[in-house]
């Protein structure tokens, strides 16, 4: 009898064991992230480091983008507009910020009026120029009133730099961010950790699901596979390349993602210096790339193929990948005409914190030696990066400094970058700029789709840049993660349904 005691003892002492991991690991979830935001502030950097963490987690917009890539309502319950010139937002009641108190109106007119204001230095001020008066009705009805139609108001509205936050936080933004999301800001130890924690007043009933979640910064691939494998990182959202993905597919601990992004990786040249000022050049440059090559070596083939700005998660997308092929013979006849018969000697600057741009600068350059380019690749700092070759304005910068750089831009729909003669392409097109203007007031959808058409067209001839490929989705997590998004129609990662098989 003492005997069959003891058993019944031990076994569940035993299954207390396996119990107690199993519930500490159902509360937290530890994130790799391959880089340090360099702030939390989305109303203030446009880095995706950024709103990894903080874009629909901690902070969030009136719309949102959910993860099929559809407008739908969110700190809005609704709107309604019955001319495209006046939208009125009836906000969700009983939404409370995380300092405790209620979402107004009043909050989502501030936020705008911030936002349209110069000296805030917003860094999308374009999603907010045709933004005319803000009339607050009640507490939770405003009406946004535009100068002039715009086809894509809903969608800024969707996006990082249009979050919600109460006037009382602007100071602390940049540290500190409150907002409405699932997760407040726990503790951020630089260069270490950033931990979120649950949002017990969360609005949506039943989320988030996790209790803690604590990202990890590790930039090195081989690192995060290590970290994966040895169980320090349960999640990585993004940070493997694509040799990894493949190895970790055979083991059975974790699960494999493969999916769409909006993340363009291009290989930007400086539209306002010489050479790259003469579009025979930038042609040249672009008809010595075999993209396929480039996507086969730099990511195994997993990607796709672009040919201009717009990515297959567009709904305007055409693809025009092929319409100005791989050409050397073409190319050194092109750079013959503009004068450089022998070619010429260039600098690509990349940042290894992503490890693509390494990667696919060392093809790049055996490429383009072929027709007479002489790459020399600089590696910087990222924040060097963002600093000179992005010519961020708060550094001070007046005019970028490089010749030739690799990054890939996240955010969706962002063709309006081209039609910005100031951004750090400096690629000044009035056709274009013209053209993209006219796709902006266009609310029919035929209509708008033949221009964004003829935008990538334009795109493809005057070659402002050479586009590569669509940085795949590539997530890897332990087997019993759940909630994750497939494809990413948005730069962010969403952790609100994310949680641990029961």
């Amino acid at each position: 009898m003492y005997r069959a005691i003891a058993l019944v003892q031990l076994a569940v002492f035993l299954a207390a064991l396996a119990v107690g991991p199993a519930a500490a690991q159902s509360s937290q979830l530890t994130v790799q992230a391959s880089n340090e935001p360099p702030g939390l502030d989305m109303t203030a950097t446009p880095a995706t480091a950024t709103s990894g963490v903080v874009f629909y987690n901690i902070q969030e917009s009136l719309v949102k983008v959910d993860r099929t890539g559809k407008l739908v309502p969110w700190l809005a319950e609704r709107w309604h507009t019955t001319d495209n010139k006046n939208y009125t937002f009836f906000l969700k009641k009983g939404v409370k910020f995380h300092n405790g108190r209620e979402l107004k109106a009043s909050d989502v007119k501030f936020v705008m009026e911030r936002a349209m204001n110069p000296e805030t230095k917003h860094p999308n001020p374009v999603n907010f120029r045709s933004i005319g008066d803000i009339i607050v009705k009640d507490d939770y009805t405003v009406t946004i009133a535009l100068k002039e139609t715009n086809a894509n108001f809903l969608l800024y509205m969707a996006r990082s730099g249009s979050v919600i936050y109460p006037r009382e936080a602007v100071d602390t933004l940049k540290s500190a961010p409150v907002g409405t999301g699932p997760f407040t800001l726990s503790e951020w130890a630089r260069g270490d950790k950033i931990v979120l924690k649950k949002n017990p007043d969360y609005h949506v009933k039943g989320l988030p699901k996790l209790d803690r979640v604590v990202y990890r910064f590790i930039s090195d691939p081989n690192a995060v596979q290590a970290a994966l494998k040895a169980g320090d990182v349960d999640v990585s959202f993004f940070g493997l390349g694509p040799e990894h993905v493949v190895e970790l597919k055979k083991d059975p601990r974790f699960q494999v993602i493969v999916g769409d992004t909006t993340n363009d990786v291009i290989l930007a040249m400086n539209n306002a210096k010489k050479p790259y000022s003469d579009v025979k050049v930038r042609r040249a440059v672009t008809h010595a790339i075999n993209k396929p090559d480039v996507l086969k070596g730099a990511m195994f083939g997993m990607g796709k193929v672009l040919g201009s700005n717009v990515d297959p998660l567009n709904p305007y997308y055409v693809d025009v990948s092929g319409a100005m092929p791989h050409d050397p013979a073409k190319a050194k006849k092109l750079l013959a005409e503009a004068g450089y018969p022998k070619g010429f000697d260039t600098v690509l600057k990349v940042a290894p914190t992503y490890y693509y741009t390494v990667r696919t600068g060392e093809i790049l350059a055996d490429q383009l030696k072929k027709v007479g380019v002489n790459v020399k690749i600089e590696q910087i700092e990222w924040g060097q990066w963002l600093d000179r070759v992005f010519c961020r304005p708060a550094s001070g910068c007046k005019d970028p400094e490089y010749d030739l750089t690799i990054i890939g831009h996240a955010e969706a729909w962002d063709i309006a970058n081209y039609a910005n003669p100031k951004y750090y392409y400096r690629y000044d097109s009035k056709k274009f700029q013209e053209l993209f203007q006219k796709s902006e007031v266009t609310l029919d959808d035929k209509a708008r789709r033949e221009q964004y058409v003829s935008l990538q067209r334009m795109l493809v001839d005057d070659a402002p840049a050479v586009w590569l490929y669509m940085h795949p989705r590539l997530v890897v997590a332990k087997k019993s993660i759940t909630g994750i998004w497939k494809d990413l129609p948005v730069p962010s990662a969403d952790l609100s349904e994310v949680g641990w098989a029961k």
